[in-house]
């Protein structure tokens, strides 16, 4: 990427007036927009001629002159290496296998992982079905368009910058997609069709769940989608082109995604909140005793008194944001930290973590060290692996088990997020265990494990039994590991 940032990866995406760049403050994003059609050519990106622009092609840069440069091509011989290097975005309005070679495919999804903002309009879901890697950056691929209609969308994060100008509900007419191989996380959901205002029926999801524009981390970098954008009247709406371009803008300099927990999650860390359950009351040590870690909440804007722990107010951070913005820090020396709540059964578990930078000369497992259990059992480990050879030790790994597929990591004091889909070891009619534990895990939105089998606990687990059931466990490995916005989710 071109430009350097000094953004500070804070939880949320905060509100606030869309960024007017200037050459003298500091250069424009520069995207590259990409509208090749391998298979299906929509009208709002047919050229007239060779040389003229189509019709999203010309709004786009009209709409984000002097917030975004945007460099409009249908050659997939732009996706390389060496030209990637000279954008912040690349935005894809494509159709089919493109005939981008190997090298180009893996330096996309090299450039995205480092640091780089990938979005996707529309039929950017109908690209590269058998490509695994792409599939794991957009986030689900188009399976369908029961509605071409006005329909009224749910606005799921109304602080978004692609969705803050929106109110609750957004009514629209355009080309309705419904998706396939996608699940809410770790996308992070931004638009919805409304269930009570349209005809979900017509669709093929069992769940009725039709996000129609989500973001996610994607390693060190970002990926935004809508799935909007089929009609020209879209493109020349200036609600869409302000959802486009606000984020585009997040892809590129926004704040790192952190999700709330769902309906039906059970809440384990949220620090300012009310009920003891959810803080760090609902944490114990293992000998029962009352949690010693240290808790910071930043104090909302609006207060005026009873200052944070250890943190002065802070004037980005609103009341409603201020519990997922918090944290629970190590304390070394303390010990471990355990849930009060045993869970058991299947469950996806969400969590976000930091590492403390630590000096070069640290060796290998005295990088940040923590590790996250699950029932108590499990560790998936938590450290500061980038940039490292990765072994079953090292950040993302599930101990002394399973090497993650990818390094995902980002910079030691960034925040970072799991989400561990885990499956829980079966038993037969007499309770002799009949099949293992079973994980997938993402690391921050990318997949690290598929569906592994967890043959049995890992090192320093509370027990080498397996009962199906256990607390979260959070290591204390002598370093000062930060966590925060933990839940459950009961499958």
């Amino acid at each position: 990427m071109i430009r350097a940032t000094a953004s500070l990866f804070i939880a949320l995406f905060i509100s606030a007036p869309a960024p007017a760049w200037s050459h003298a403050d500091v250069e424009a994003p520069r995207v590259l927009f990409l509208t090749h059609s391998a298979g299906f050519v929509h009208s709002v990106v047919r050229r007239p001629a060779p040389d003229q622009l189509a019709h999203a092609e010309r709004v786009l840069k009209e709409a984000a002159e002097g917030r975004l440069v945007v460099d409009c091509t249908q050659d997939c011989g732009a996706i390389t290496a060496e030209n990637l290097a000279g954008y912040d975005a690349v935005l894809f309005y494509t159709t089919g296998t493109l005939p981008i070679s190997d090298e180009g495919k893996a330096a996309l999804i090299d450039w995205v992982r480092a640091g780089g903002a990938f979005c996707g309009v529309h039929c950017a879901t109908d690209t590269f079905y058998e490509f695994a890697d792409y599939m794991g950056l957009v986030g689900g691929a188009f399976d369908g368009h029961p509605w071409h209609e006005e329909v009224t969308m749910t606005v799921e994060d109304g602080m978004h910058p692609a969705t803050s100008h929106l109110g609750e509900r957004w009514v629209l007419t355009d080309e309705i997609y419904q998706f396939k191989w996608w699940h809410r996380h770790p996308n992070h959901v931004l638009l919805s069709l409304d269930a009570g205002a349209n005809d979900v029926a017509r669709g093929k999801r069992v769940d009725r769940d039709y996000a129609n524009a989500w973001c996610k981390d994607f390693g060190q970098g970002k990926m935004f989608y809508t799935a909007l954008g089929h009609r020209e009247d879209v493109w020349t709406n200036p609600d869409f082109q302000e959802h486009l371009i606000g984020g585009i803008e997040w892809a590129v300099d926004g704040g790192s995604v952190s999700a709330p927990a769902p309906p039906g999650a059970l809440v384990l860390l949220d620090v300012a909140d009310r009920r003891p359950s959810r803080t760090l009351a609902g944490w114990r040590h293992g000998d029962g005793g009352a949690a010693k870690w240290r808790v910071t909440i930043p104090t909302p804007k609006a207060s005026t008194g009873g200052a944070a722990p250890s943190e002065a107010a802070d004037p980005a951070v609103s009341k409603e944001l201020a519990g997922r913005l918090g944290y629970m820090q190590v304390v070394p020396g303390t010990g471990n930290l355990f849930t009060r709540a045993e869970l058991g059964g299947d469950y996806l578990l969400h969590l976000e973590f930091m590492v403390p930078p630590t000096p070069e000369t640290s060796g290998w497992q005295d990088r940040g060290n923590s590790g996250v259990y699950v029932q108590g059992r499990y560790e998936v480990q938590v450290l500061d692996s980038l940039g490292l050879k990765l072994r079953s030790g090292d950040c993302g790994g599930i101990y002394g088990k399973h090497v993650a597929d990818v390094d995902a990591c980002k910079p030691a004091g960034q925040w970072q997020s799991y989400d561990i889909e885990f499956r829980s070891p079966r038993r037969d009619g007499e309770g002799a265990k009949s099949e293992n534990a079973r994980m997938s895990v993402w690391h921050n939105g990318i997949l690290i494990h598929d569906d592994v089998e967890v043959d049995g606990p890992t090192a320093a687990a509370v027990g080498g039994d397996e009962p199906g059931f256990g607390p979260i466990m959070l290591q204390d490995h002598g370093h000062p590991v930060r966590y925060r916005n933990i839940w459950a989710l009961p499958r």
